[in-house]
């Protein structure tokens, strides 16, 4: 047997379902922590947390017993933290100003009129109202406390250089981590030893389940610049790192290194973000696989509630053979894939992302290459005081070029993949709200997820649960 042939029959036998944890599958690996940081960051509640009641809940204030009754304060105020609750944040502003133009001595409304505007990005008006506010001494020390915390984020955000890292860690378990086949066998093709050209076709037992543990470590930082235009545009760099250590699978240890180099132009209702990007993975230590490339992302926002977007991307892919994963350098080739979605804001707590998706690889081997599309959608919803859910389901369908001959000459692969997770965080101010300021942001983190492959060769046709528990830490700089 030849060198290719024998390196073809140990992927065969089930490691190239390992191997495929490549690029795609390190980033899914990351976004738990990511998603939790951009939900903390945006904690749309929590800046109203002290100052919203059941009153308006009780029943909606028409606008008409507004105008009846201009000088009820309490009615205004009411009307304005309704609107605030429905994601009107303008109407929400102009009703606050309206109270303070008749009495200017309700700090704890400038309070509140000083977070919608930063809300807004409206960040010196913001930053005047809870100044003006805190010089009065009337304010309750929980409000207090609140204020400064807006002018700490208000001074960060007006700097034209920021950084943020965000460092998680936890443990993650999963019930098929080599992806074993439900069926319990694979195929196996031989050449046929009496007919040139034929393959003889068998089965296998397949390697058995095996449920496994995973310390897994991340770091993700980002340093941006304002440029100083009155759109906001600003120039970001991205760097990553991630790690998984298996306790049994050794040989997929991961680590992750990536680095994405962009900026982000305005114009209007429309945004471009250009980026240069590469990574570095590697299996168990050995250098698996480096890729280089770029994207565009062109986002339309309709409503500020509503925004649609499309995303192109392409990359050169280099595997690199492995003692685990001889035959790796077969997956090296380009990949191009592209991305239309739209995101809907509904409440002022709630989003609901839908997304569709192409991909089109080319790899060294046609068994290797491949067309995939697909839908992904995800709902999220902030809790209040900083506490986060999401709901995310996907759909895809990857369609082969050729047959695998060392698998079957007879069928060329197609499968769909399905994927349901479900994310629920929370910062530990949530369950202990007197904790200091350098810890009260720490984020817990618990994912649960089920994945399975439904597919035509039975080689690739596998189900696995997921679970993780994560702690994760924002520092900004």
């Amino acid at each position: 047997m030849g060198e290719k042939s024998r390196k073809s029959v140990i992927r065969r036998l089930g490691v190239a379902a390992l191997a495929a944890f490549s690029a795609s599958g390190a980033a899914r690996a990351q976004e738990p922590e990511e998603a939790a940081r951009e939900a903390v960051d945006r904690d749309l509640y929590e800046a109203q947390r002290d100052l919203q009641t059941n009153r308006y809940r009780d029943g909606r204030i028409p606008f008409e017993q507004i105008l009846s009754a201009p000088e009820n304060v309490q009615l205004n105020i009411d009307y304005a933290r309704q609107q605030i609750a429905a994601g009107d944040l303008k109407e929400a502003g102009a009703t606050l100003e309206r109270i303070l133009l008749l009495n200017p001595t309700y700090y704890d409304v400038r309070v509140l009129y000083g977070l919608v505007l930063y809300r807004l990005g409206l960040y010196d008006r913001a930053r005047y109202e809870l100044e003006l506010a805190l010089e009065s001494g009337q304010l309750p020390g929980p409000l207090a406390a609140e204020a400064e915390t807006y002018l700490k984020r208000i001074r960060y955000e007006q700097r034209p250089t920021r950084g943020a890292l965000t460092i998680t860690t936890g443990v993650d378990y999963e019930t098929n981590r080599n992806q074993s086949p439900s069926s319990g066998e694979v195929l196996f093709s031989l050449p046929n030893p009496f007919v040139p050209g034929q393959f003889v076709t068998t089965t296998l037992n397949a390697n058995p389940k095996v449920d496994d543990f995973a310390f897994v470590v991340s770091a993700q930082g980002r340093l941006q610049h304002d440029l100083g235009t009155q759109e906001g545009s600003l120039l970001h760099a991205d760097v990553g790192f991630y790690h998984s250590d298996k306790m049994e699978v050794d040989n997929l240890d991961l680590d992750v290194a990536t680095l994405a180099l962009g900026g982000t132009w305005y114009s209007g209702n429309w945004s471009f973000t250009p980026r240069v990007r590469g990574g570095f993975y590697w299996l168990d230590g050995d250098d698996y696989l480096a890729t280089y490339g770029g994207d565009l992302e062109v986002a339309y926002r309709w409503t500020p509630r509503f925004t649609t977007y499309a995303i192109a991307r392409g990359e050169q892919e280099d595997f690199r053979d492995t003692s685990d994963f001889g035959a790796a350098s077969e997956r090296t080739g380009r990949r191009i894939s592209g991305r239309l979605g739209a995101t809907w804001r509904f409440t002022s707590s709630q989003k609901l992302t839908v997304e569709g998706l192409y991909a089109d690889k080319n790899g060294e081997e046609v068994y290797e290459s491949y067309n995939r599309y697909g839908v992904h959608a995800q709902h999220s919803w902030l809790l209040g005081r900083g506490a986060f859910s999401m709901v995310g389901v996907w759909a895809e369908n990857s369609s082969y070029d050729g047959p695998d001959n060392f698998i079957t000459p007879l069928i060329t692969r197609d499968e769909w993949l399905y994927r349901g997770r479900f994310t629920l965080g929370a910062p530990i101010s949530f369950f202990a709200p007197g904790l200091p300021e350098a810890v009260k942001d720490i984020t817990l983190i618990a994912q649960y997820e089920y994945e399975t492959v439904d597919s035509n060769i039975i080689n690739f046709d596998y189900k696995t649960h997921k679970a993780a528990f994560l702690i994760s830490k924002r520092i900004a700089f």
